[in-house]
């Protein structure tokens, strides 16, 4: 007989919204659940509460409840409680993979709108719809701000039925709402970055059948090298790429760009203005994760001294730690050595010097690996921002360990063979991102208009823009477009009560 999970699990979720709202929420969420088909029979009992009986004997409950603690919370806040109370495993696994896909209430996205102004306002900019003649393919962050990105591309023209988004599967603070949201509210097809080939061809075959063209909004690099590698014969479909990342820009370096690449990634814009910010949410995050560490007068260590480890260098130090920074690029080295951080020429030779207890990876490609971590001190954590978990060599320190431990939210630790127990922070992949919002929306709102503004230039076939890297055609598009102005207006001079 099949195992039963003991005791119930339970999985509750806050929603934002009014008492009608809050119930019609899990009504649609209790009817979708109705019609799975290991569901038998769903019973409601009022006031506000679900009883679901699977088939194989299962059991589970929703229930809309009010926190016990009304002022720790958000004003109209109403929790959903999820619970399995008996059945197989497999079973509460597809009970909760349903439960969890809760699109957003309307006071939430109202909030983020509101919180967006320079994105939720594009289609003022252009009336005319320049969107409506080409398809878009996504792999952004999957967070409240992107949603509101998605609504500005839908109000810019484009058919939902045309867009397709790659849920690069990380774990954000509302990745299952965020994919619930696209799916039931737009009804724009969600694939998952492990079926990414798959879904790239689904989205180019049901575009060109509709006669039309795609712009890729990357973050990281994903779409091109694999249309290019898997896919060459439909490179001619893409009008262009628009990438965020500057990881995204290593992946299609060298690579023979058969299309214009607006690089928001490489911009004076995203440059000088959200670098902070990333670094910031970085630390801030690996402090959240570690509350019960002292850090202060410690050492650290930062890989990569671009613009983003060059501003972490800068948080950490203002956290009062002791900051060495690594860089292969010899002038990059030189720069992080005047700003006064310890410096050397070898990585390996610098983490034995200065046995740093955090190290951070802003390379965005394998900076750190067994050989490095084995110099390390007891109790000490690497850190990643940048995409995906590439930044550590894991398949190195997994065969220089003799136990690895998961350790949840956390992350992994590993006991090297010869060398002190490391722990991964949030498994390798980015922490900033890690069960978290990131920057805050007022923060990224820039960014992703940016993103939106690069997509209508592609569109239009903007003539500055030729196939392979345009960085000074991407800062000219951006500074005409006029967000950055508007950004100035809303949080510059005349923002804070002085006079311009």
């Amino acid at each position: 007989m099949p195992a039963s999970v003991n005791p119930p699990l339970v999985h509750a979720v806050d929603v934002v919204a009014g008492a009608d709202e809050a119930r019609r929420l899990v009504g649609e969420l209790a009817s979708r659940l109705a019609a799975h088909p290991e569901v038998l029979d769903m019973r409601e009992e009022p006031p506000a509460t679900w009883v679901c009986t699977l088939t194989g004997g299962g059991r589970g409950r929703l229930a809309l409840a009010a926190p016990a603690e009304p002022a720790a919370v958000a004003q109209n806040t109403h929790r959903l409680i999820t619970t399995f109370e008996q059945g197989t495993p497999a079973a509460a696994e597809a009970f909760f993979a349903a439960a969890r896909h809760l699109p957003f209430t309307t006071t939430e996205i109202t909030a983020a709108v509101s919180e967006l102004p320079l994105t939720s306002r594009l289609s003022d900019r252009w009336p005319d719809k320049p969107l409506a003649d080409v398809g878009v393919l996504l792999t952004i962050h999957h967070m409240r701000d992107f949603l509101v990105l998605v609504d500005s591309l839908l109000a810019l023209g484009v058919d939902p039925a045309h867009m397709t988004v790659i849920d690069k599967e990380y774990p954000y603070a509302h990745t299952h709402r965020v994919d619930a949201h696209l799916a039931q509210r737009y009804g724009i097809a969600v694939w998952r970055y492990r079926q990414l080939g798959e879904g790239i061809r689904d989205h180019i075959g049901r575009v060109s059948a509709a006669g039309k063209r795609s712009v890729v909004m990357d973050d990281g690099g994903y779409v091109l090298p694999t249309v290019l590698r898997d896919l060459p014969g439909e490179a001619g479909h893409f009008l262009g790429l628009v990438e965020q990342t500057t990881s995204g820009i290593r992946k299609v370096e060298g690579l023979a760009l058969p299309l214009p690449l607006f690089s928001v990634a490489e911009s004076d814009m995203k440059g000088m203005i959200e670098s902070y910010g990333i670094a910031d949410a970085a630390v801030r995050n690996t402090l959240r994760l570690l509350p019960d560490e002292k850090f202060e007068g410690q050492a650290a260590l930062v890989l990569g001294f671009g613009r983003i480890g060059r501003e972490v260098a800068r948080v950490l130090a203002g956290r009062r730690m002791r900051v060495a920074v690594f860089d292969s690029d010899i002038t990059r080295l030189v720069a992080a050595h005047e700003e006064g951080f310890f410096t050397r020429r070898s990585l390996t030779a610098l983490v034995e010097s200065h046995r740093p207890r955090m190290v951070i990876g802003c390379v965005g490609s394998r900076s750190f690996g067994l050989e490095q971590a084995r110099l390390l001190p007891p109790r000490s954590f690497l850190v990643s921002t940048t995409s995906r978990n590439f930044e550590f060599g894991l398949e190195e320190l997994r065969a220089g360990s003799t136990a690895l431990t998961d350790r949840g939210v956390l992350g992994t630790s590993y006991q090297l063979a010869d060398g002190p127990e490391v722990l991964v922070l949030g498994h390798g992949m980015p922490i900033n991102f890690h069960y978290a919002e990131s920057l805050s929306n007022r923060y990224v709102d820039l960014v992703l208009a940016g993103l939106a503004v690069g997509a209508v230039a592609l569109a239009r076939a903007d003539e500055r823009l030729r196939p392979g890297h345009n960085v000074a055609a991407t800062n000219a598009v951006l500074a005409e477009s006029g967000i950055v102005d508007d950004y100035y207006r809303l949080y510059g001079p005349a923002a804070g009560g002085e006079r311009e």
